[in-house]
């Protein structure tokens, strides 16, 4: 199953920090391609290279496998990981991973629990009509011919976070199924100053 809170999470972090998945490429000896997949949330890095990647976004491994800060936090020292790290046994990366992903599942199994009144509802929103629009403006709706009859709102995942300043961060993401069996994310950001779409953030399955 893919893992959005993840990938919206590293993308985020990246913009922050005011780098092309290129350049993170180019640090953690990868390819794009591969930043792409973490971001898009089909594939993670491994566990050396989930450390590093850490390092040089500023927060913690934990935090970056859950997915958000976790409370408390303060934006990671990078020269801390250089003394940490070596000091990990495998049982406690094995723990860490192994807490991160029951906290993901149990995070994304509440976030699901919604119905199609709140869908609706939801429809009035400004990062709806913001997703809409993006949508319909797309290359991949021009290409696929589609109109407007053939769209339809199906889910709403909303994720609530502070940034390493303690500043609420809000991020959104809306699916609409798109012709026949198609779906399209569109992920949707608000740091304090407006909605925008995260395009590189933005999938189609």
């Amino acid at each position: 199953m893919n893992d959005y809170n993840f990938g919206n999470f590293v993308c985020m972090l990246r913009e922050k920090k005011g780098l092309t998945q290129a350049d993170i490429a180019e640090q953690l000896g990868v390819t794009a391609a591969a930043v792409s997949k973490w971001e898009n949330g089909s594939s993670k890095p491994r566990v050396e290279v989930l450390f590093k990647l850490a390092e040089i976004l500023g927060v913690r491994p934990e935090e970056l496998m859950a997915g958000h800060y976790i409370e408390g936090s303060e934006e990671a020292d990078p020269n801390s990981f250089n003394i940490k790290l070596p000091r990990l046994s495998k049982k406690a990366i094995i723990a860490i991973i192994c807490a991160s992903v029951a906290f993901i599942l149990i995070l994304t199994a509440s976030i699901f629990g919604i119905v199609l009144g709140v869908l609706e509802a939801t429809k009035d929103s400004e990062e709806y009509k913001l997703a809409y629009a993006y949508l319909i403006e797309s290359d991949k709706y021009a290409e696929l011919g589609l109109n407007e009859d053939d769209i339809t709102f199906n889910s709403y995942q909303r994720n609530v976070t502070k940034n390493a300043d303690g500043e609420k961060v809000v991020n959104v993401e809306l699916g609409f199924k798109i012709g026949l069996g198609r779906t399209m994310y569109v992920i949707c950001h608000d740091d304090g100053d407006g909605w925008y779409v995260c395009e590189e953030c933005t999938k189609f399955e």
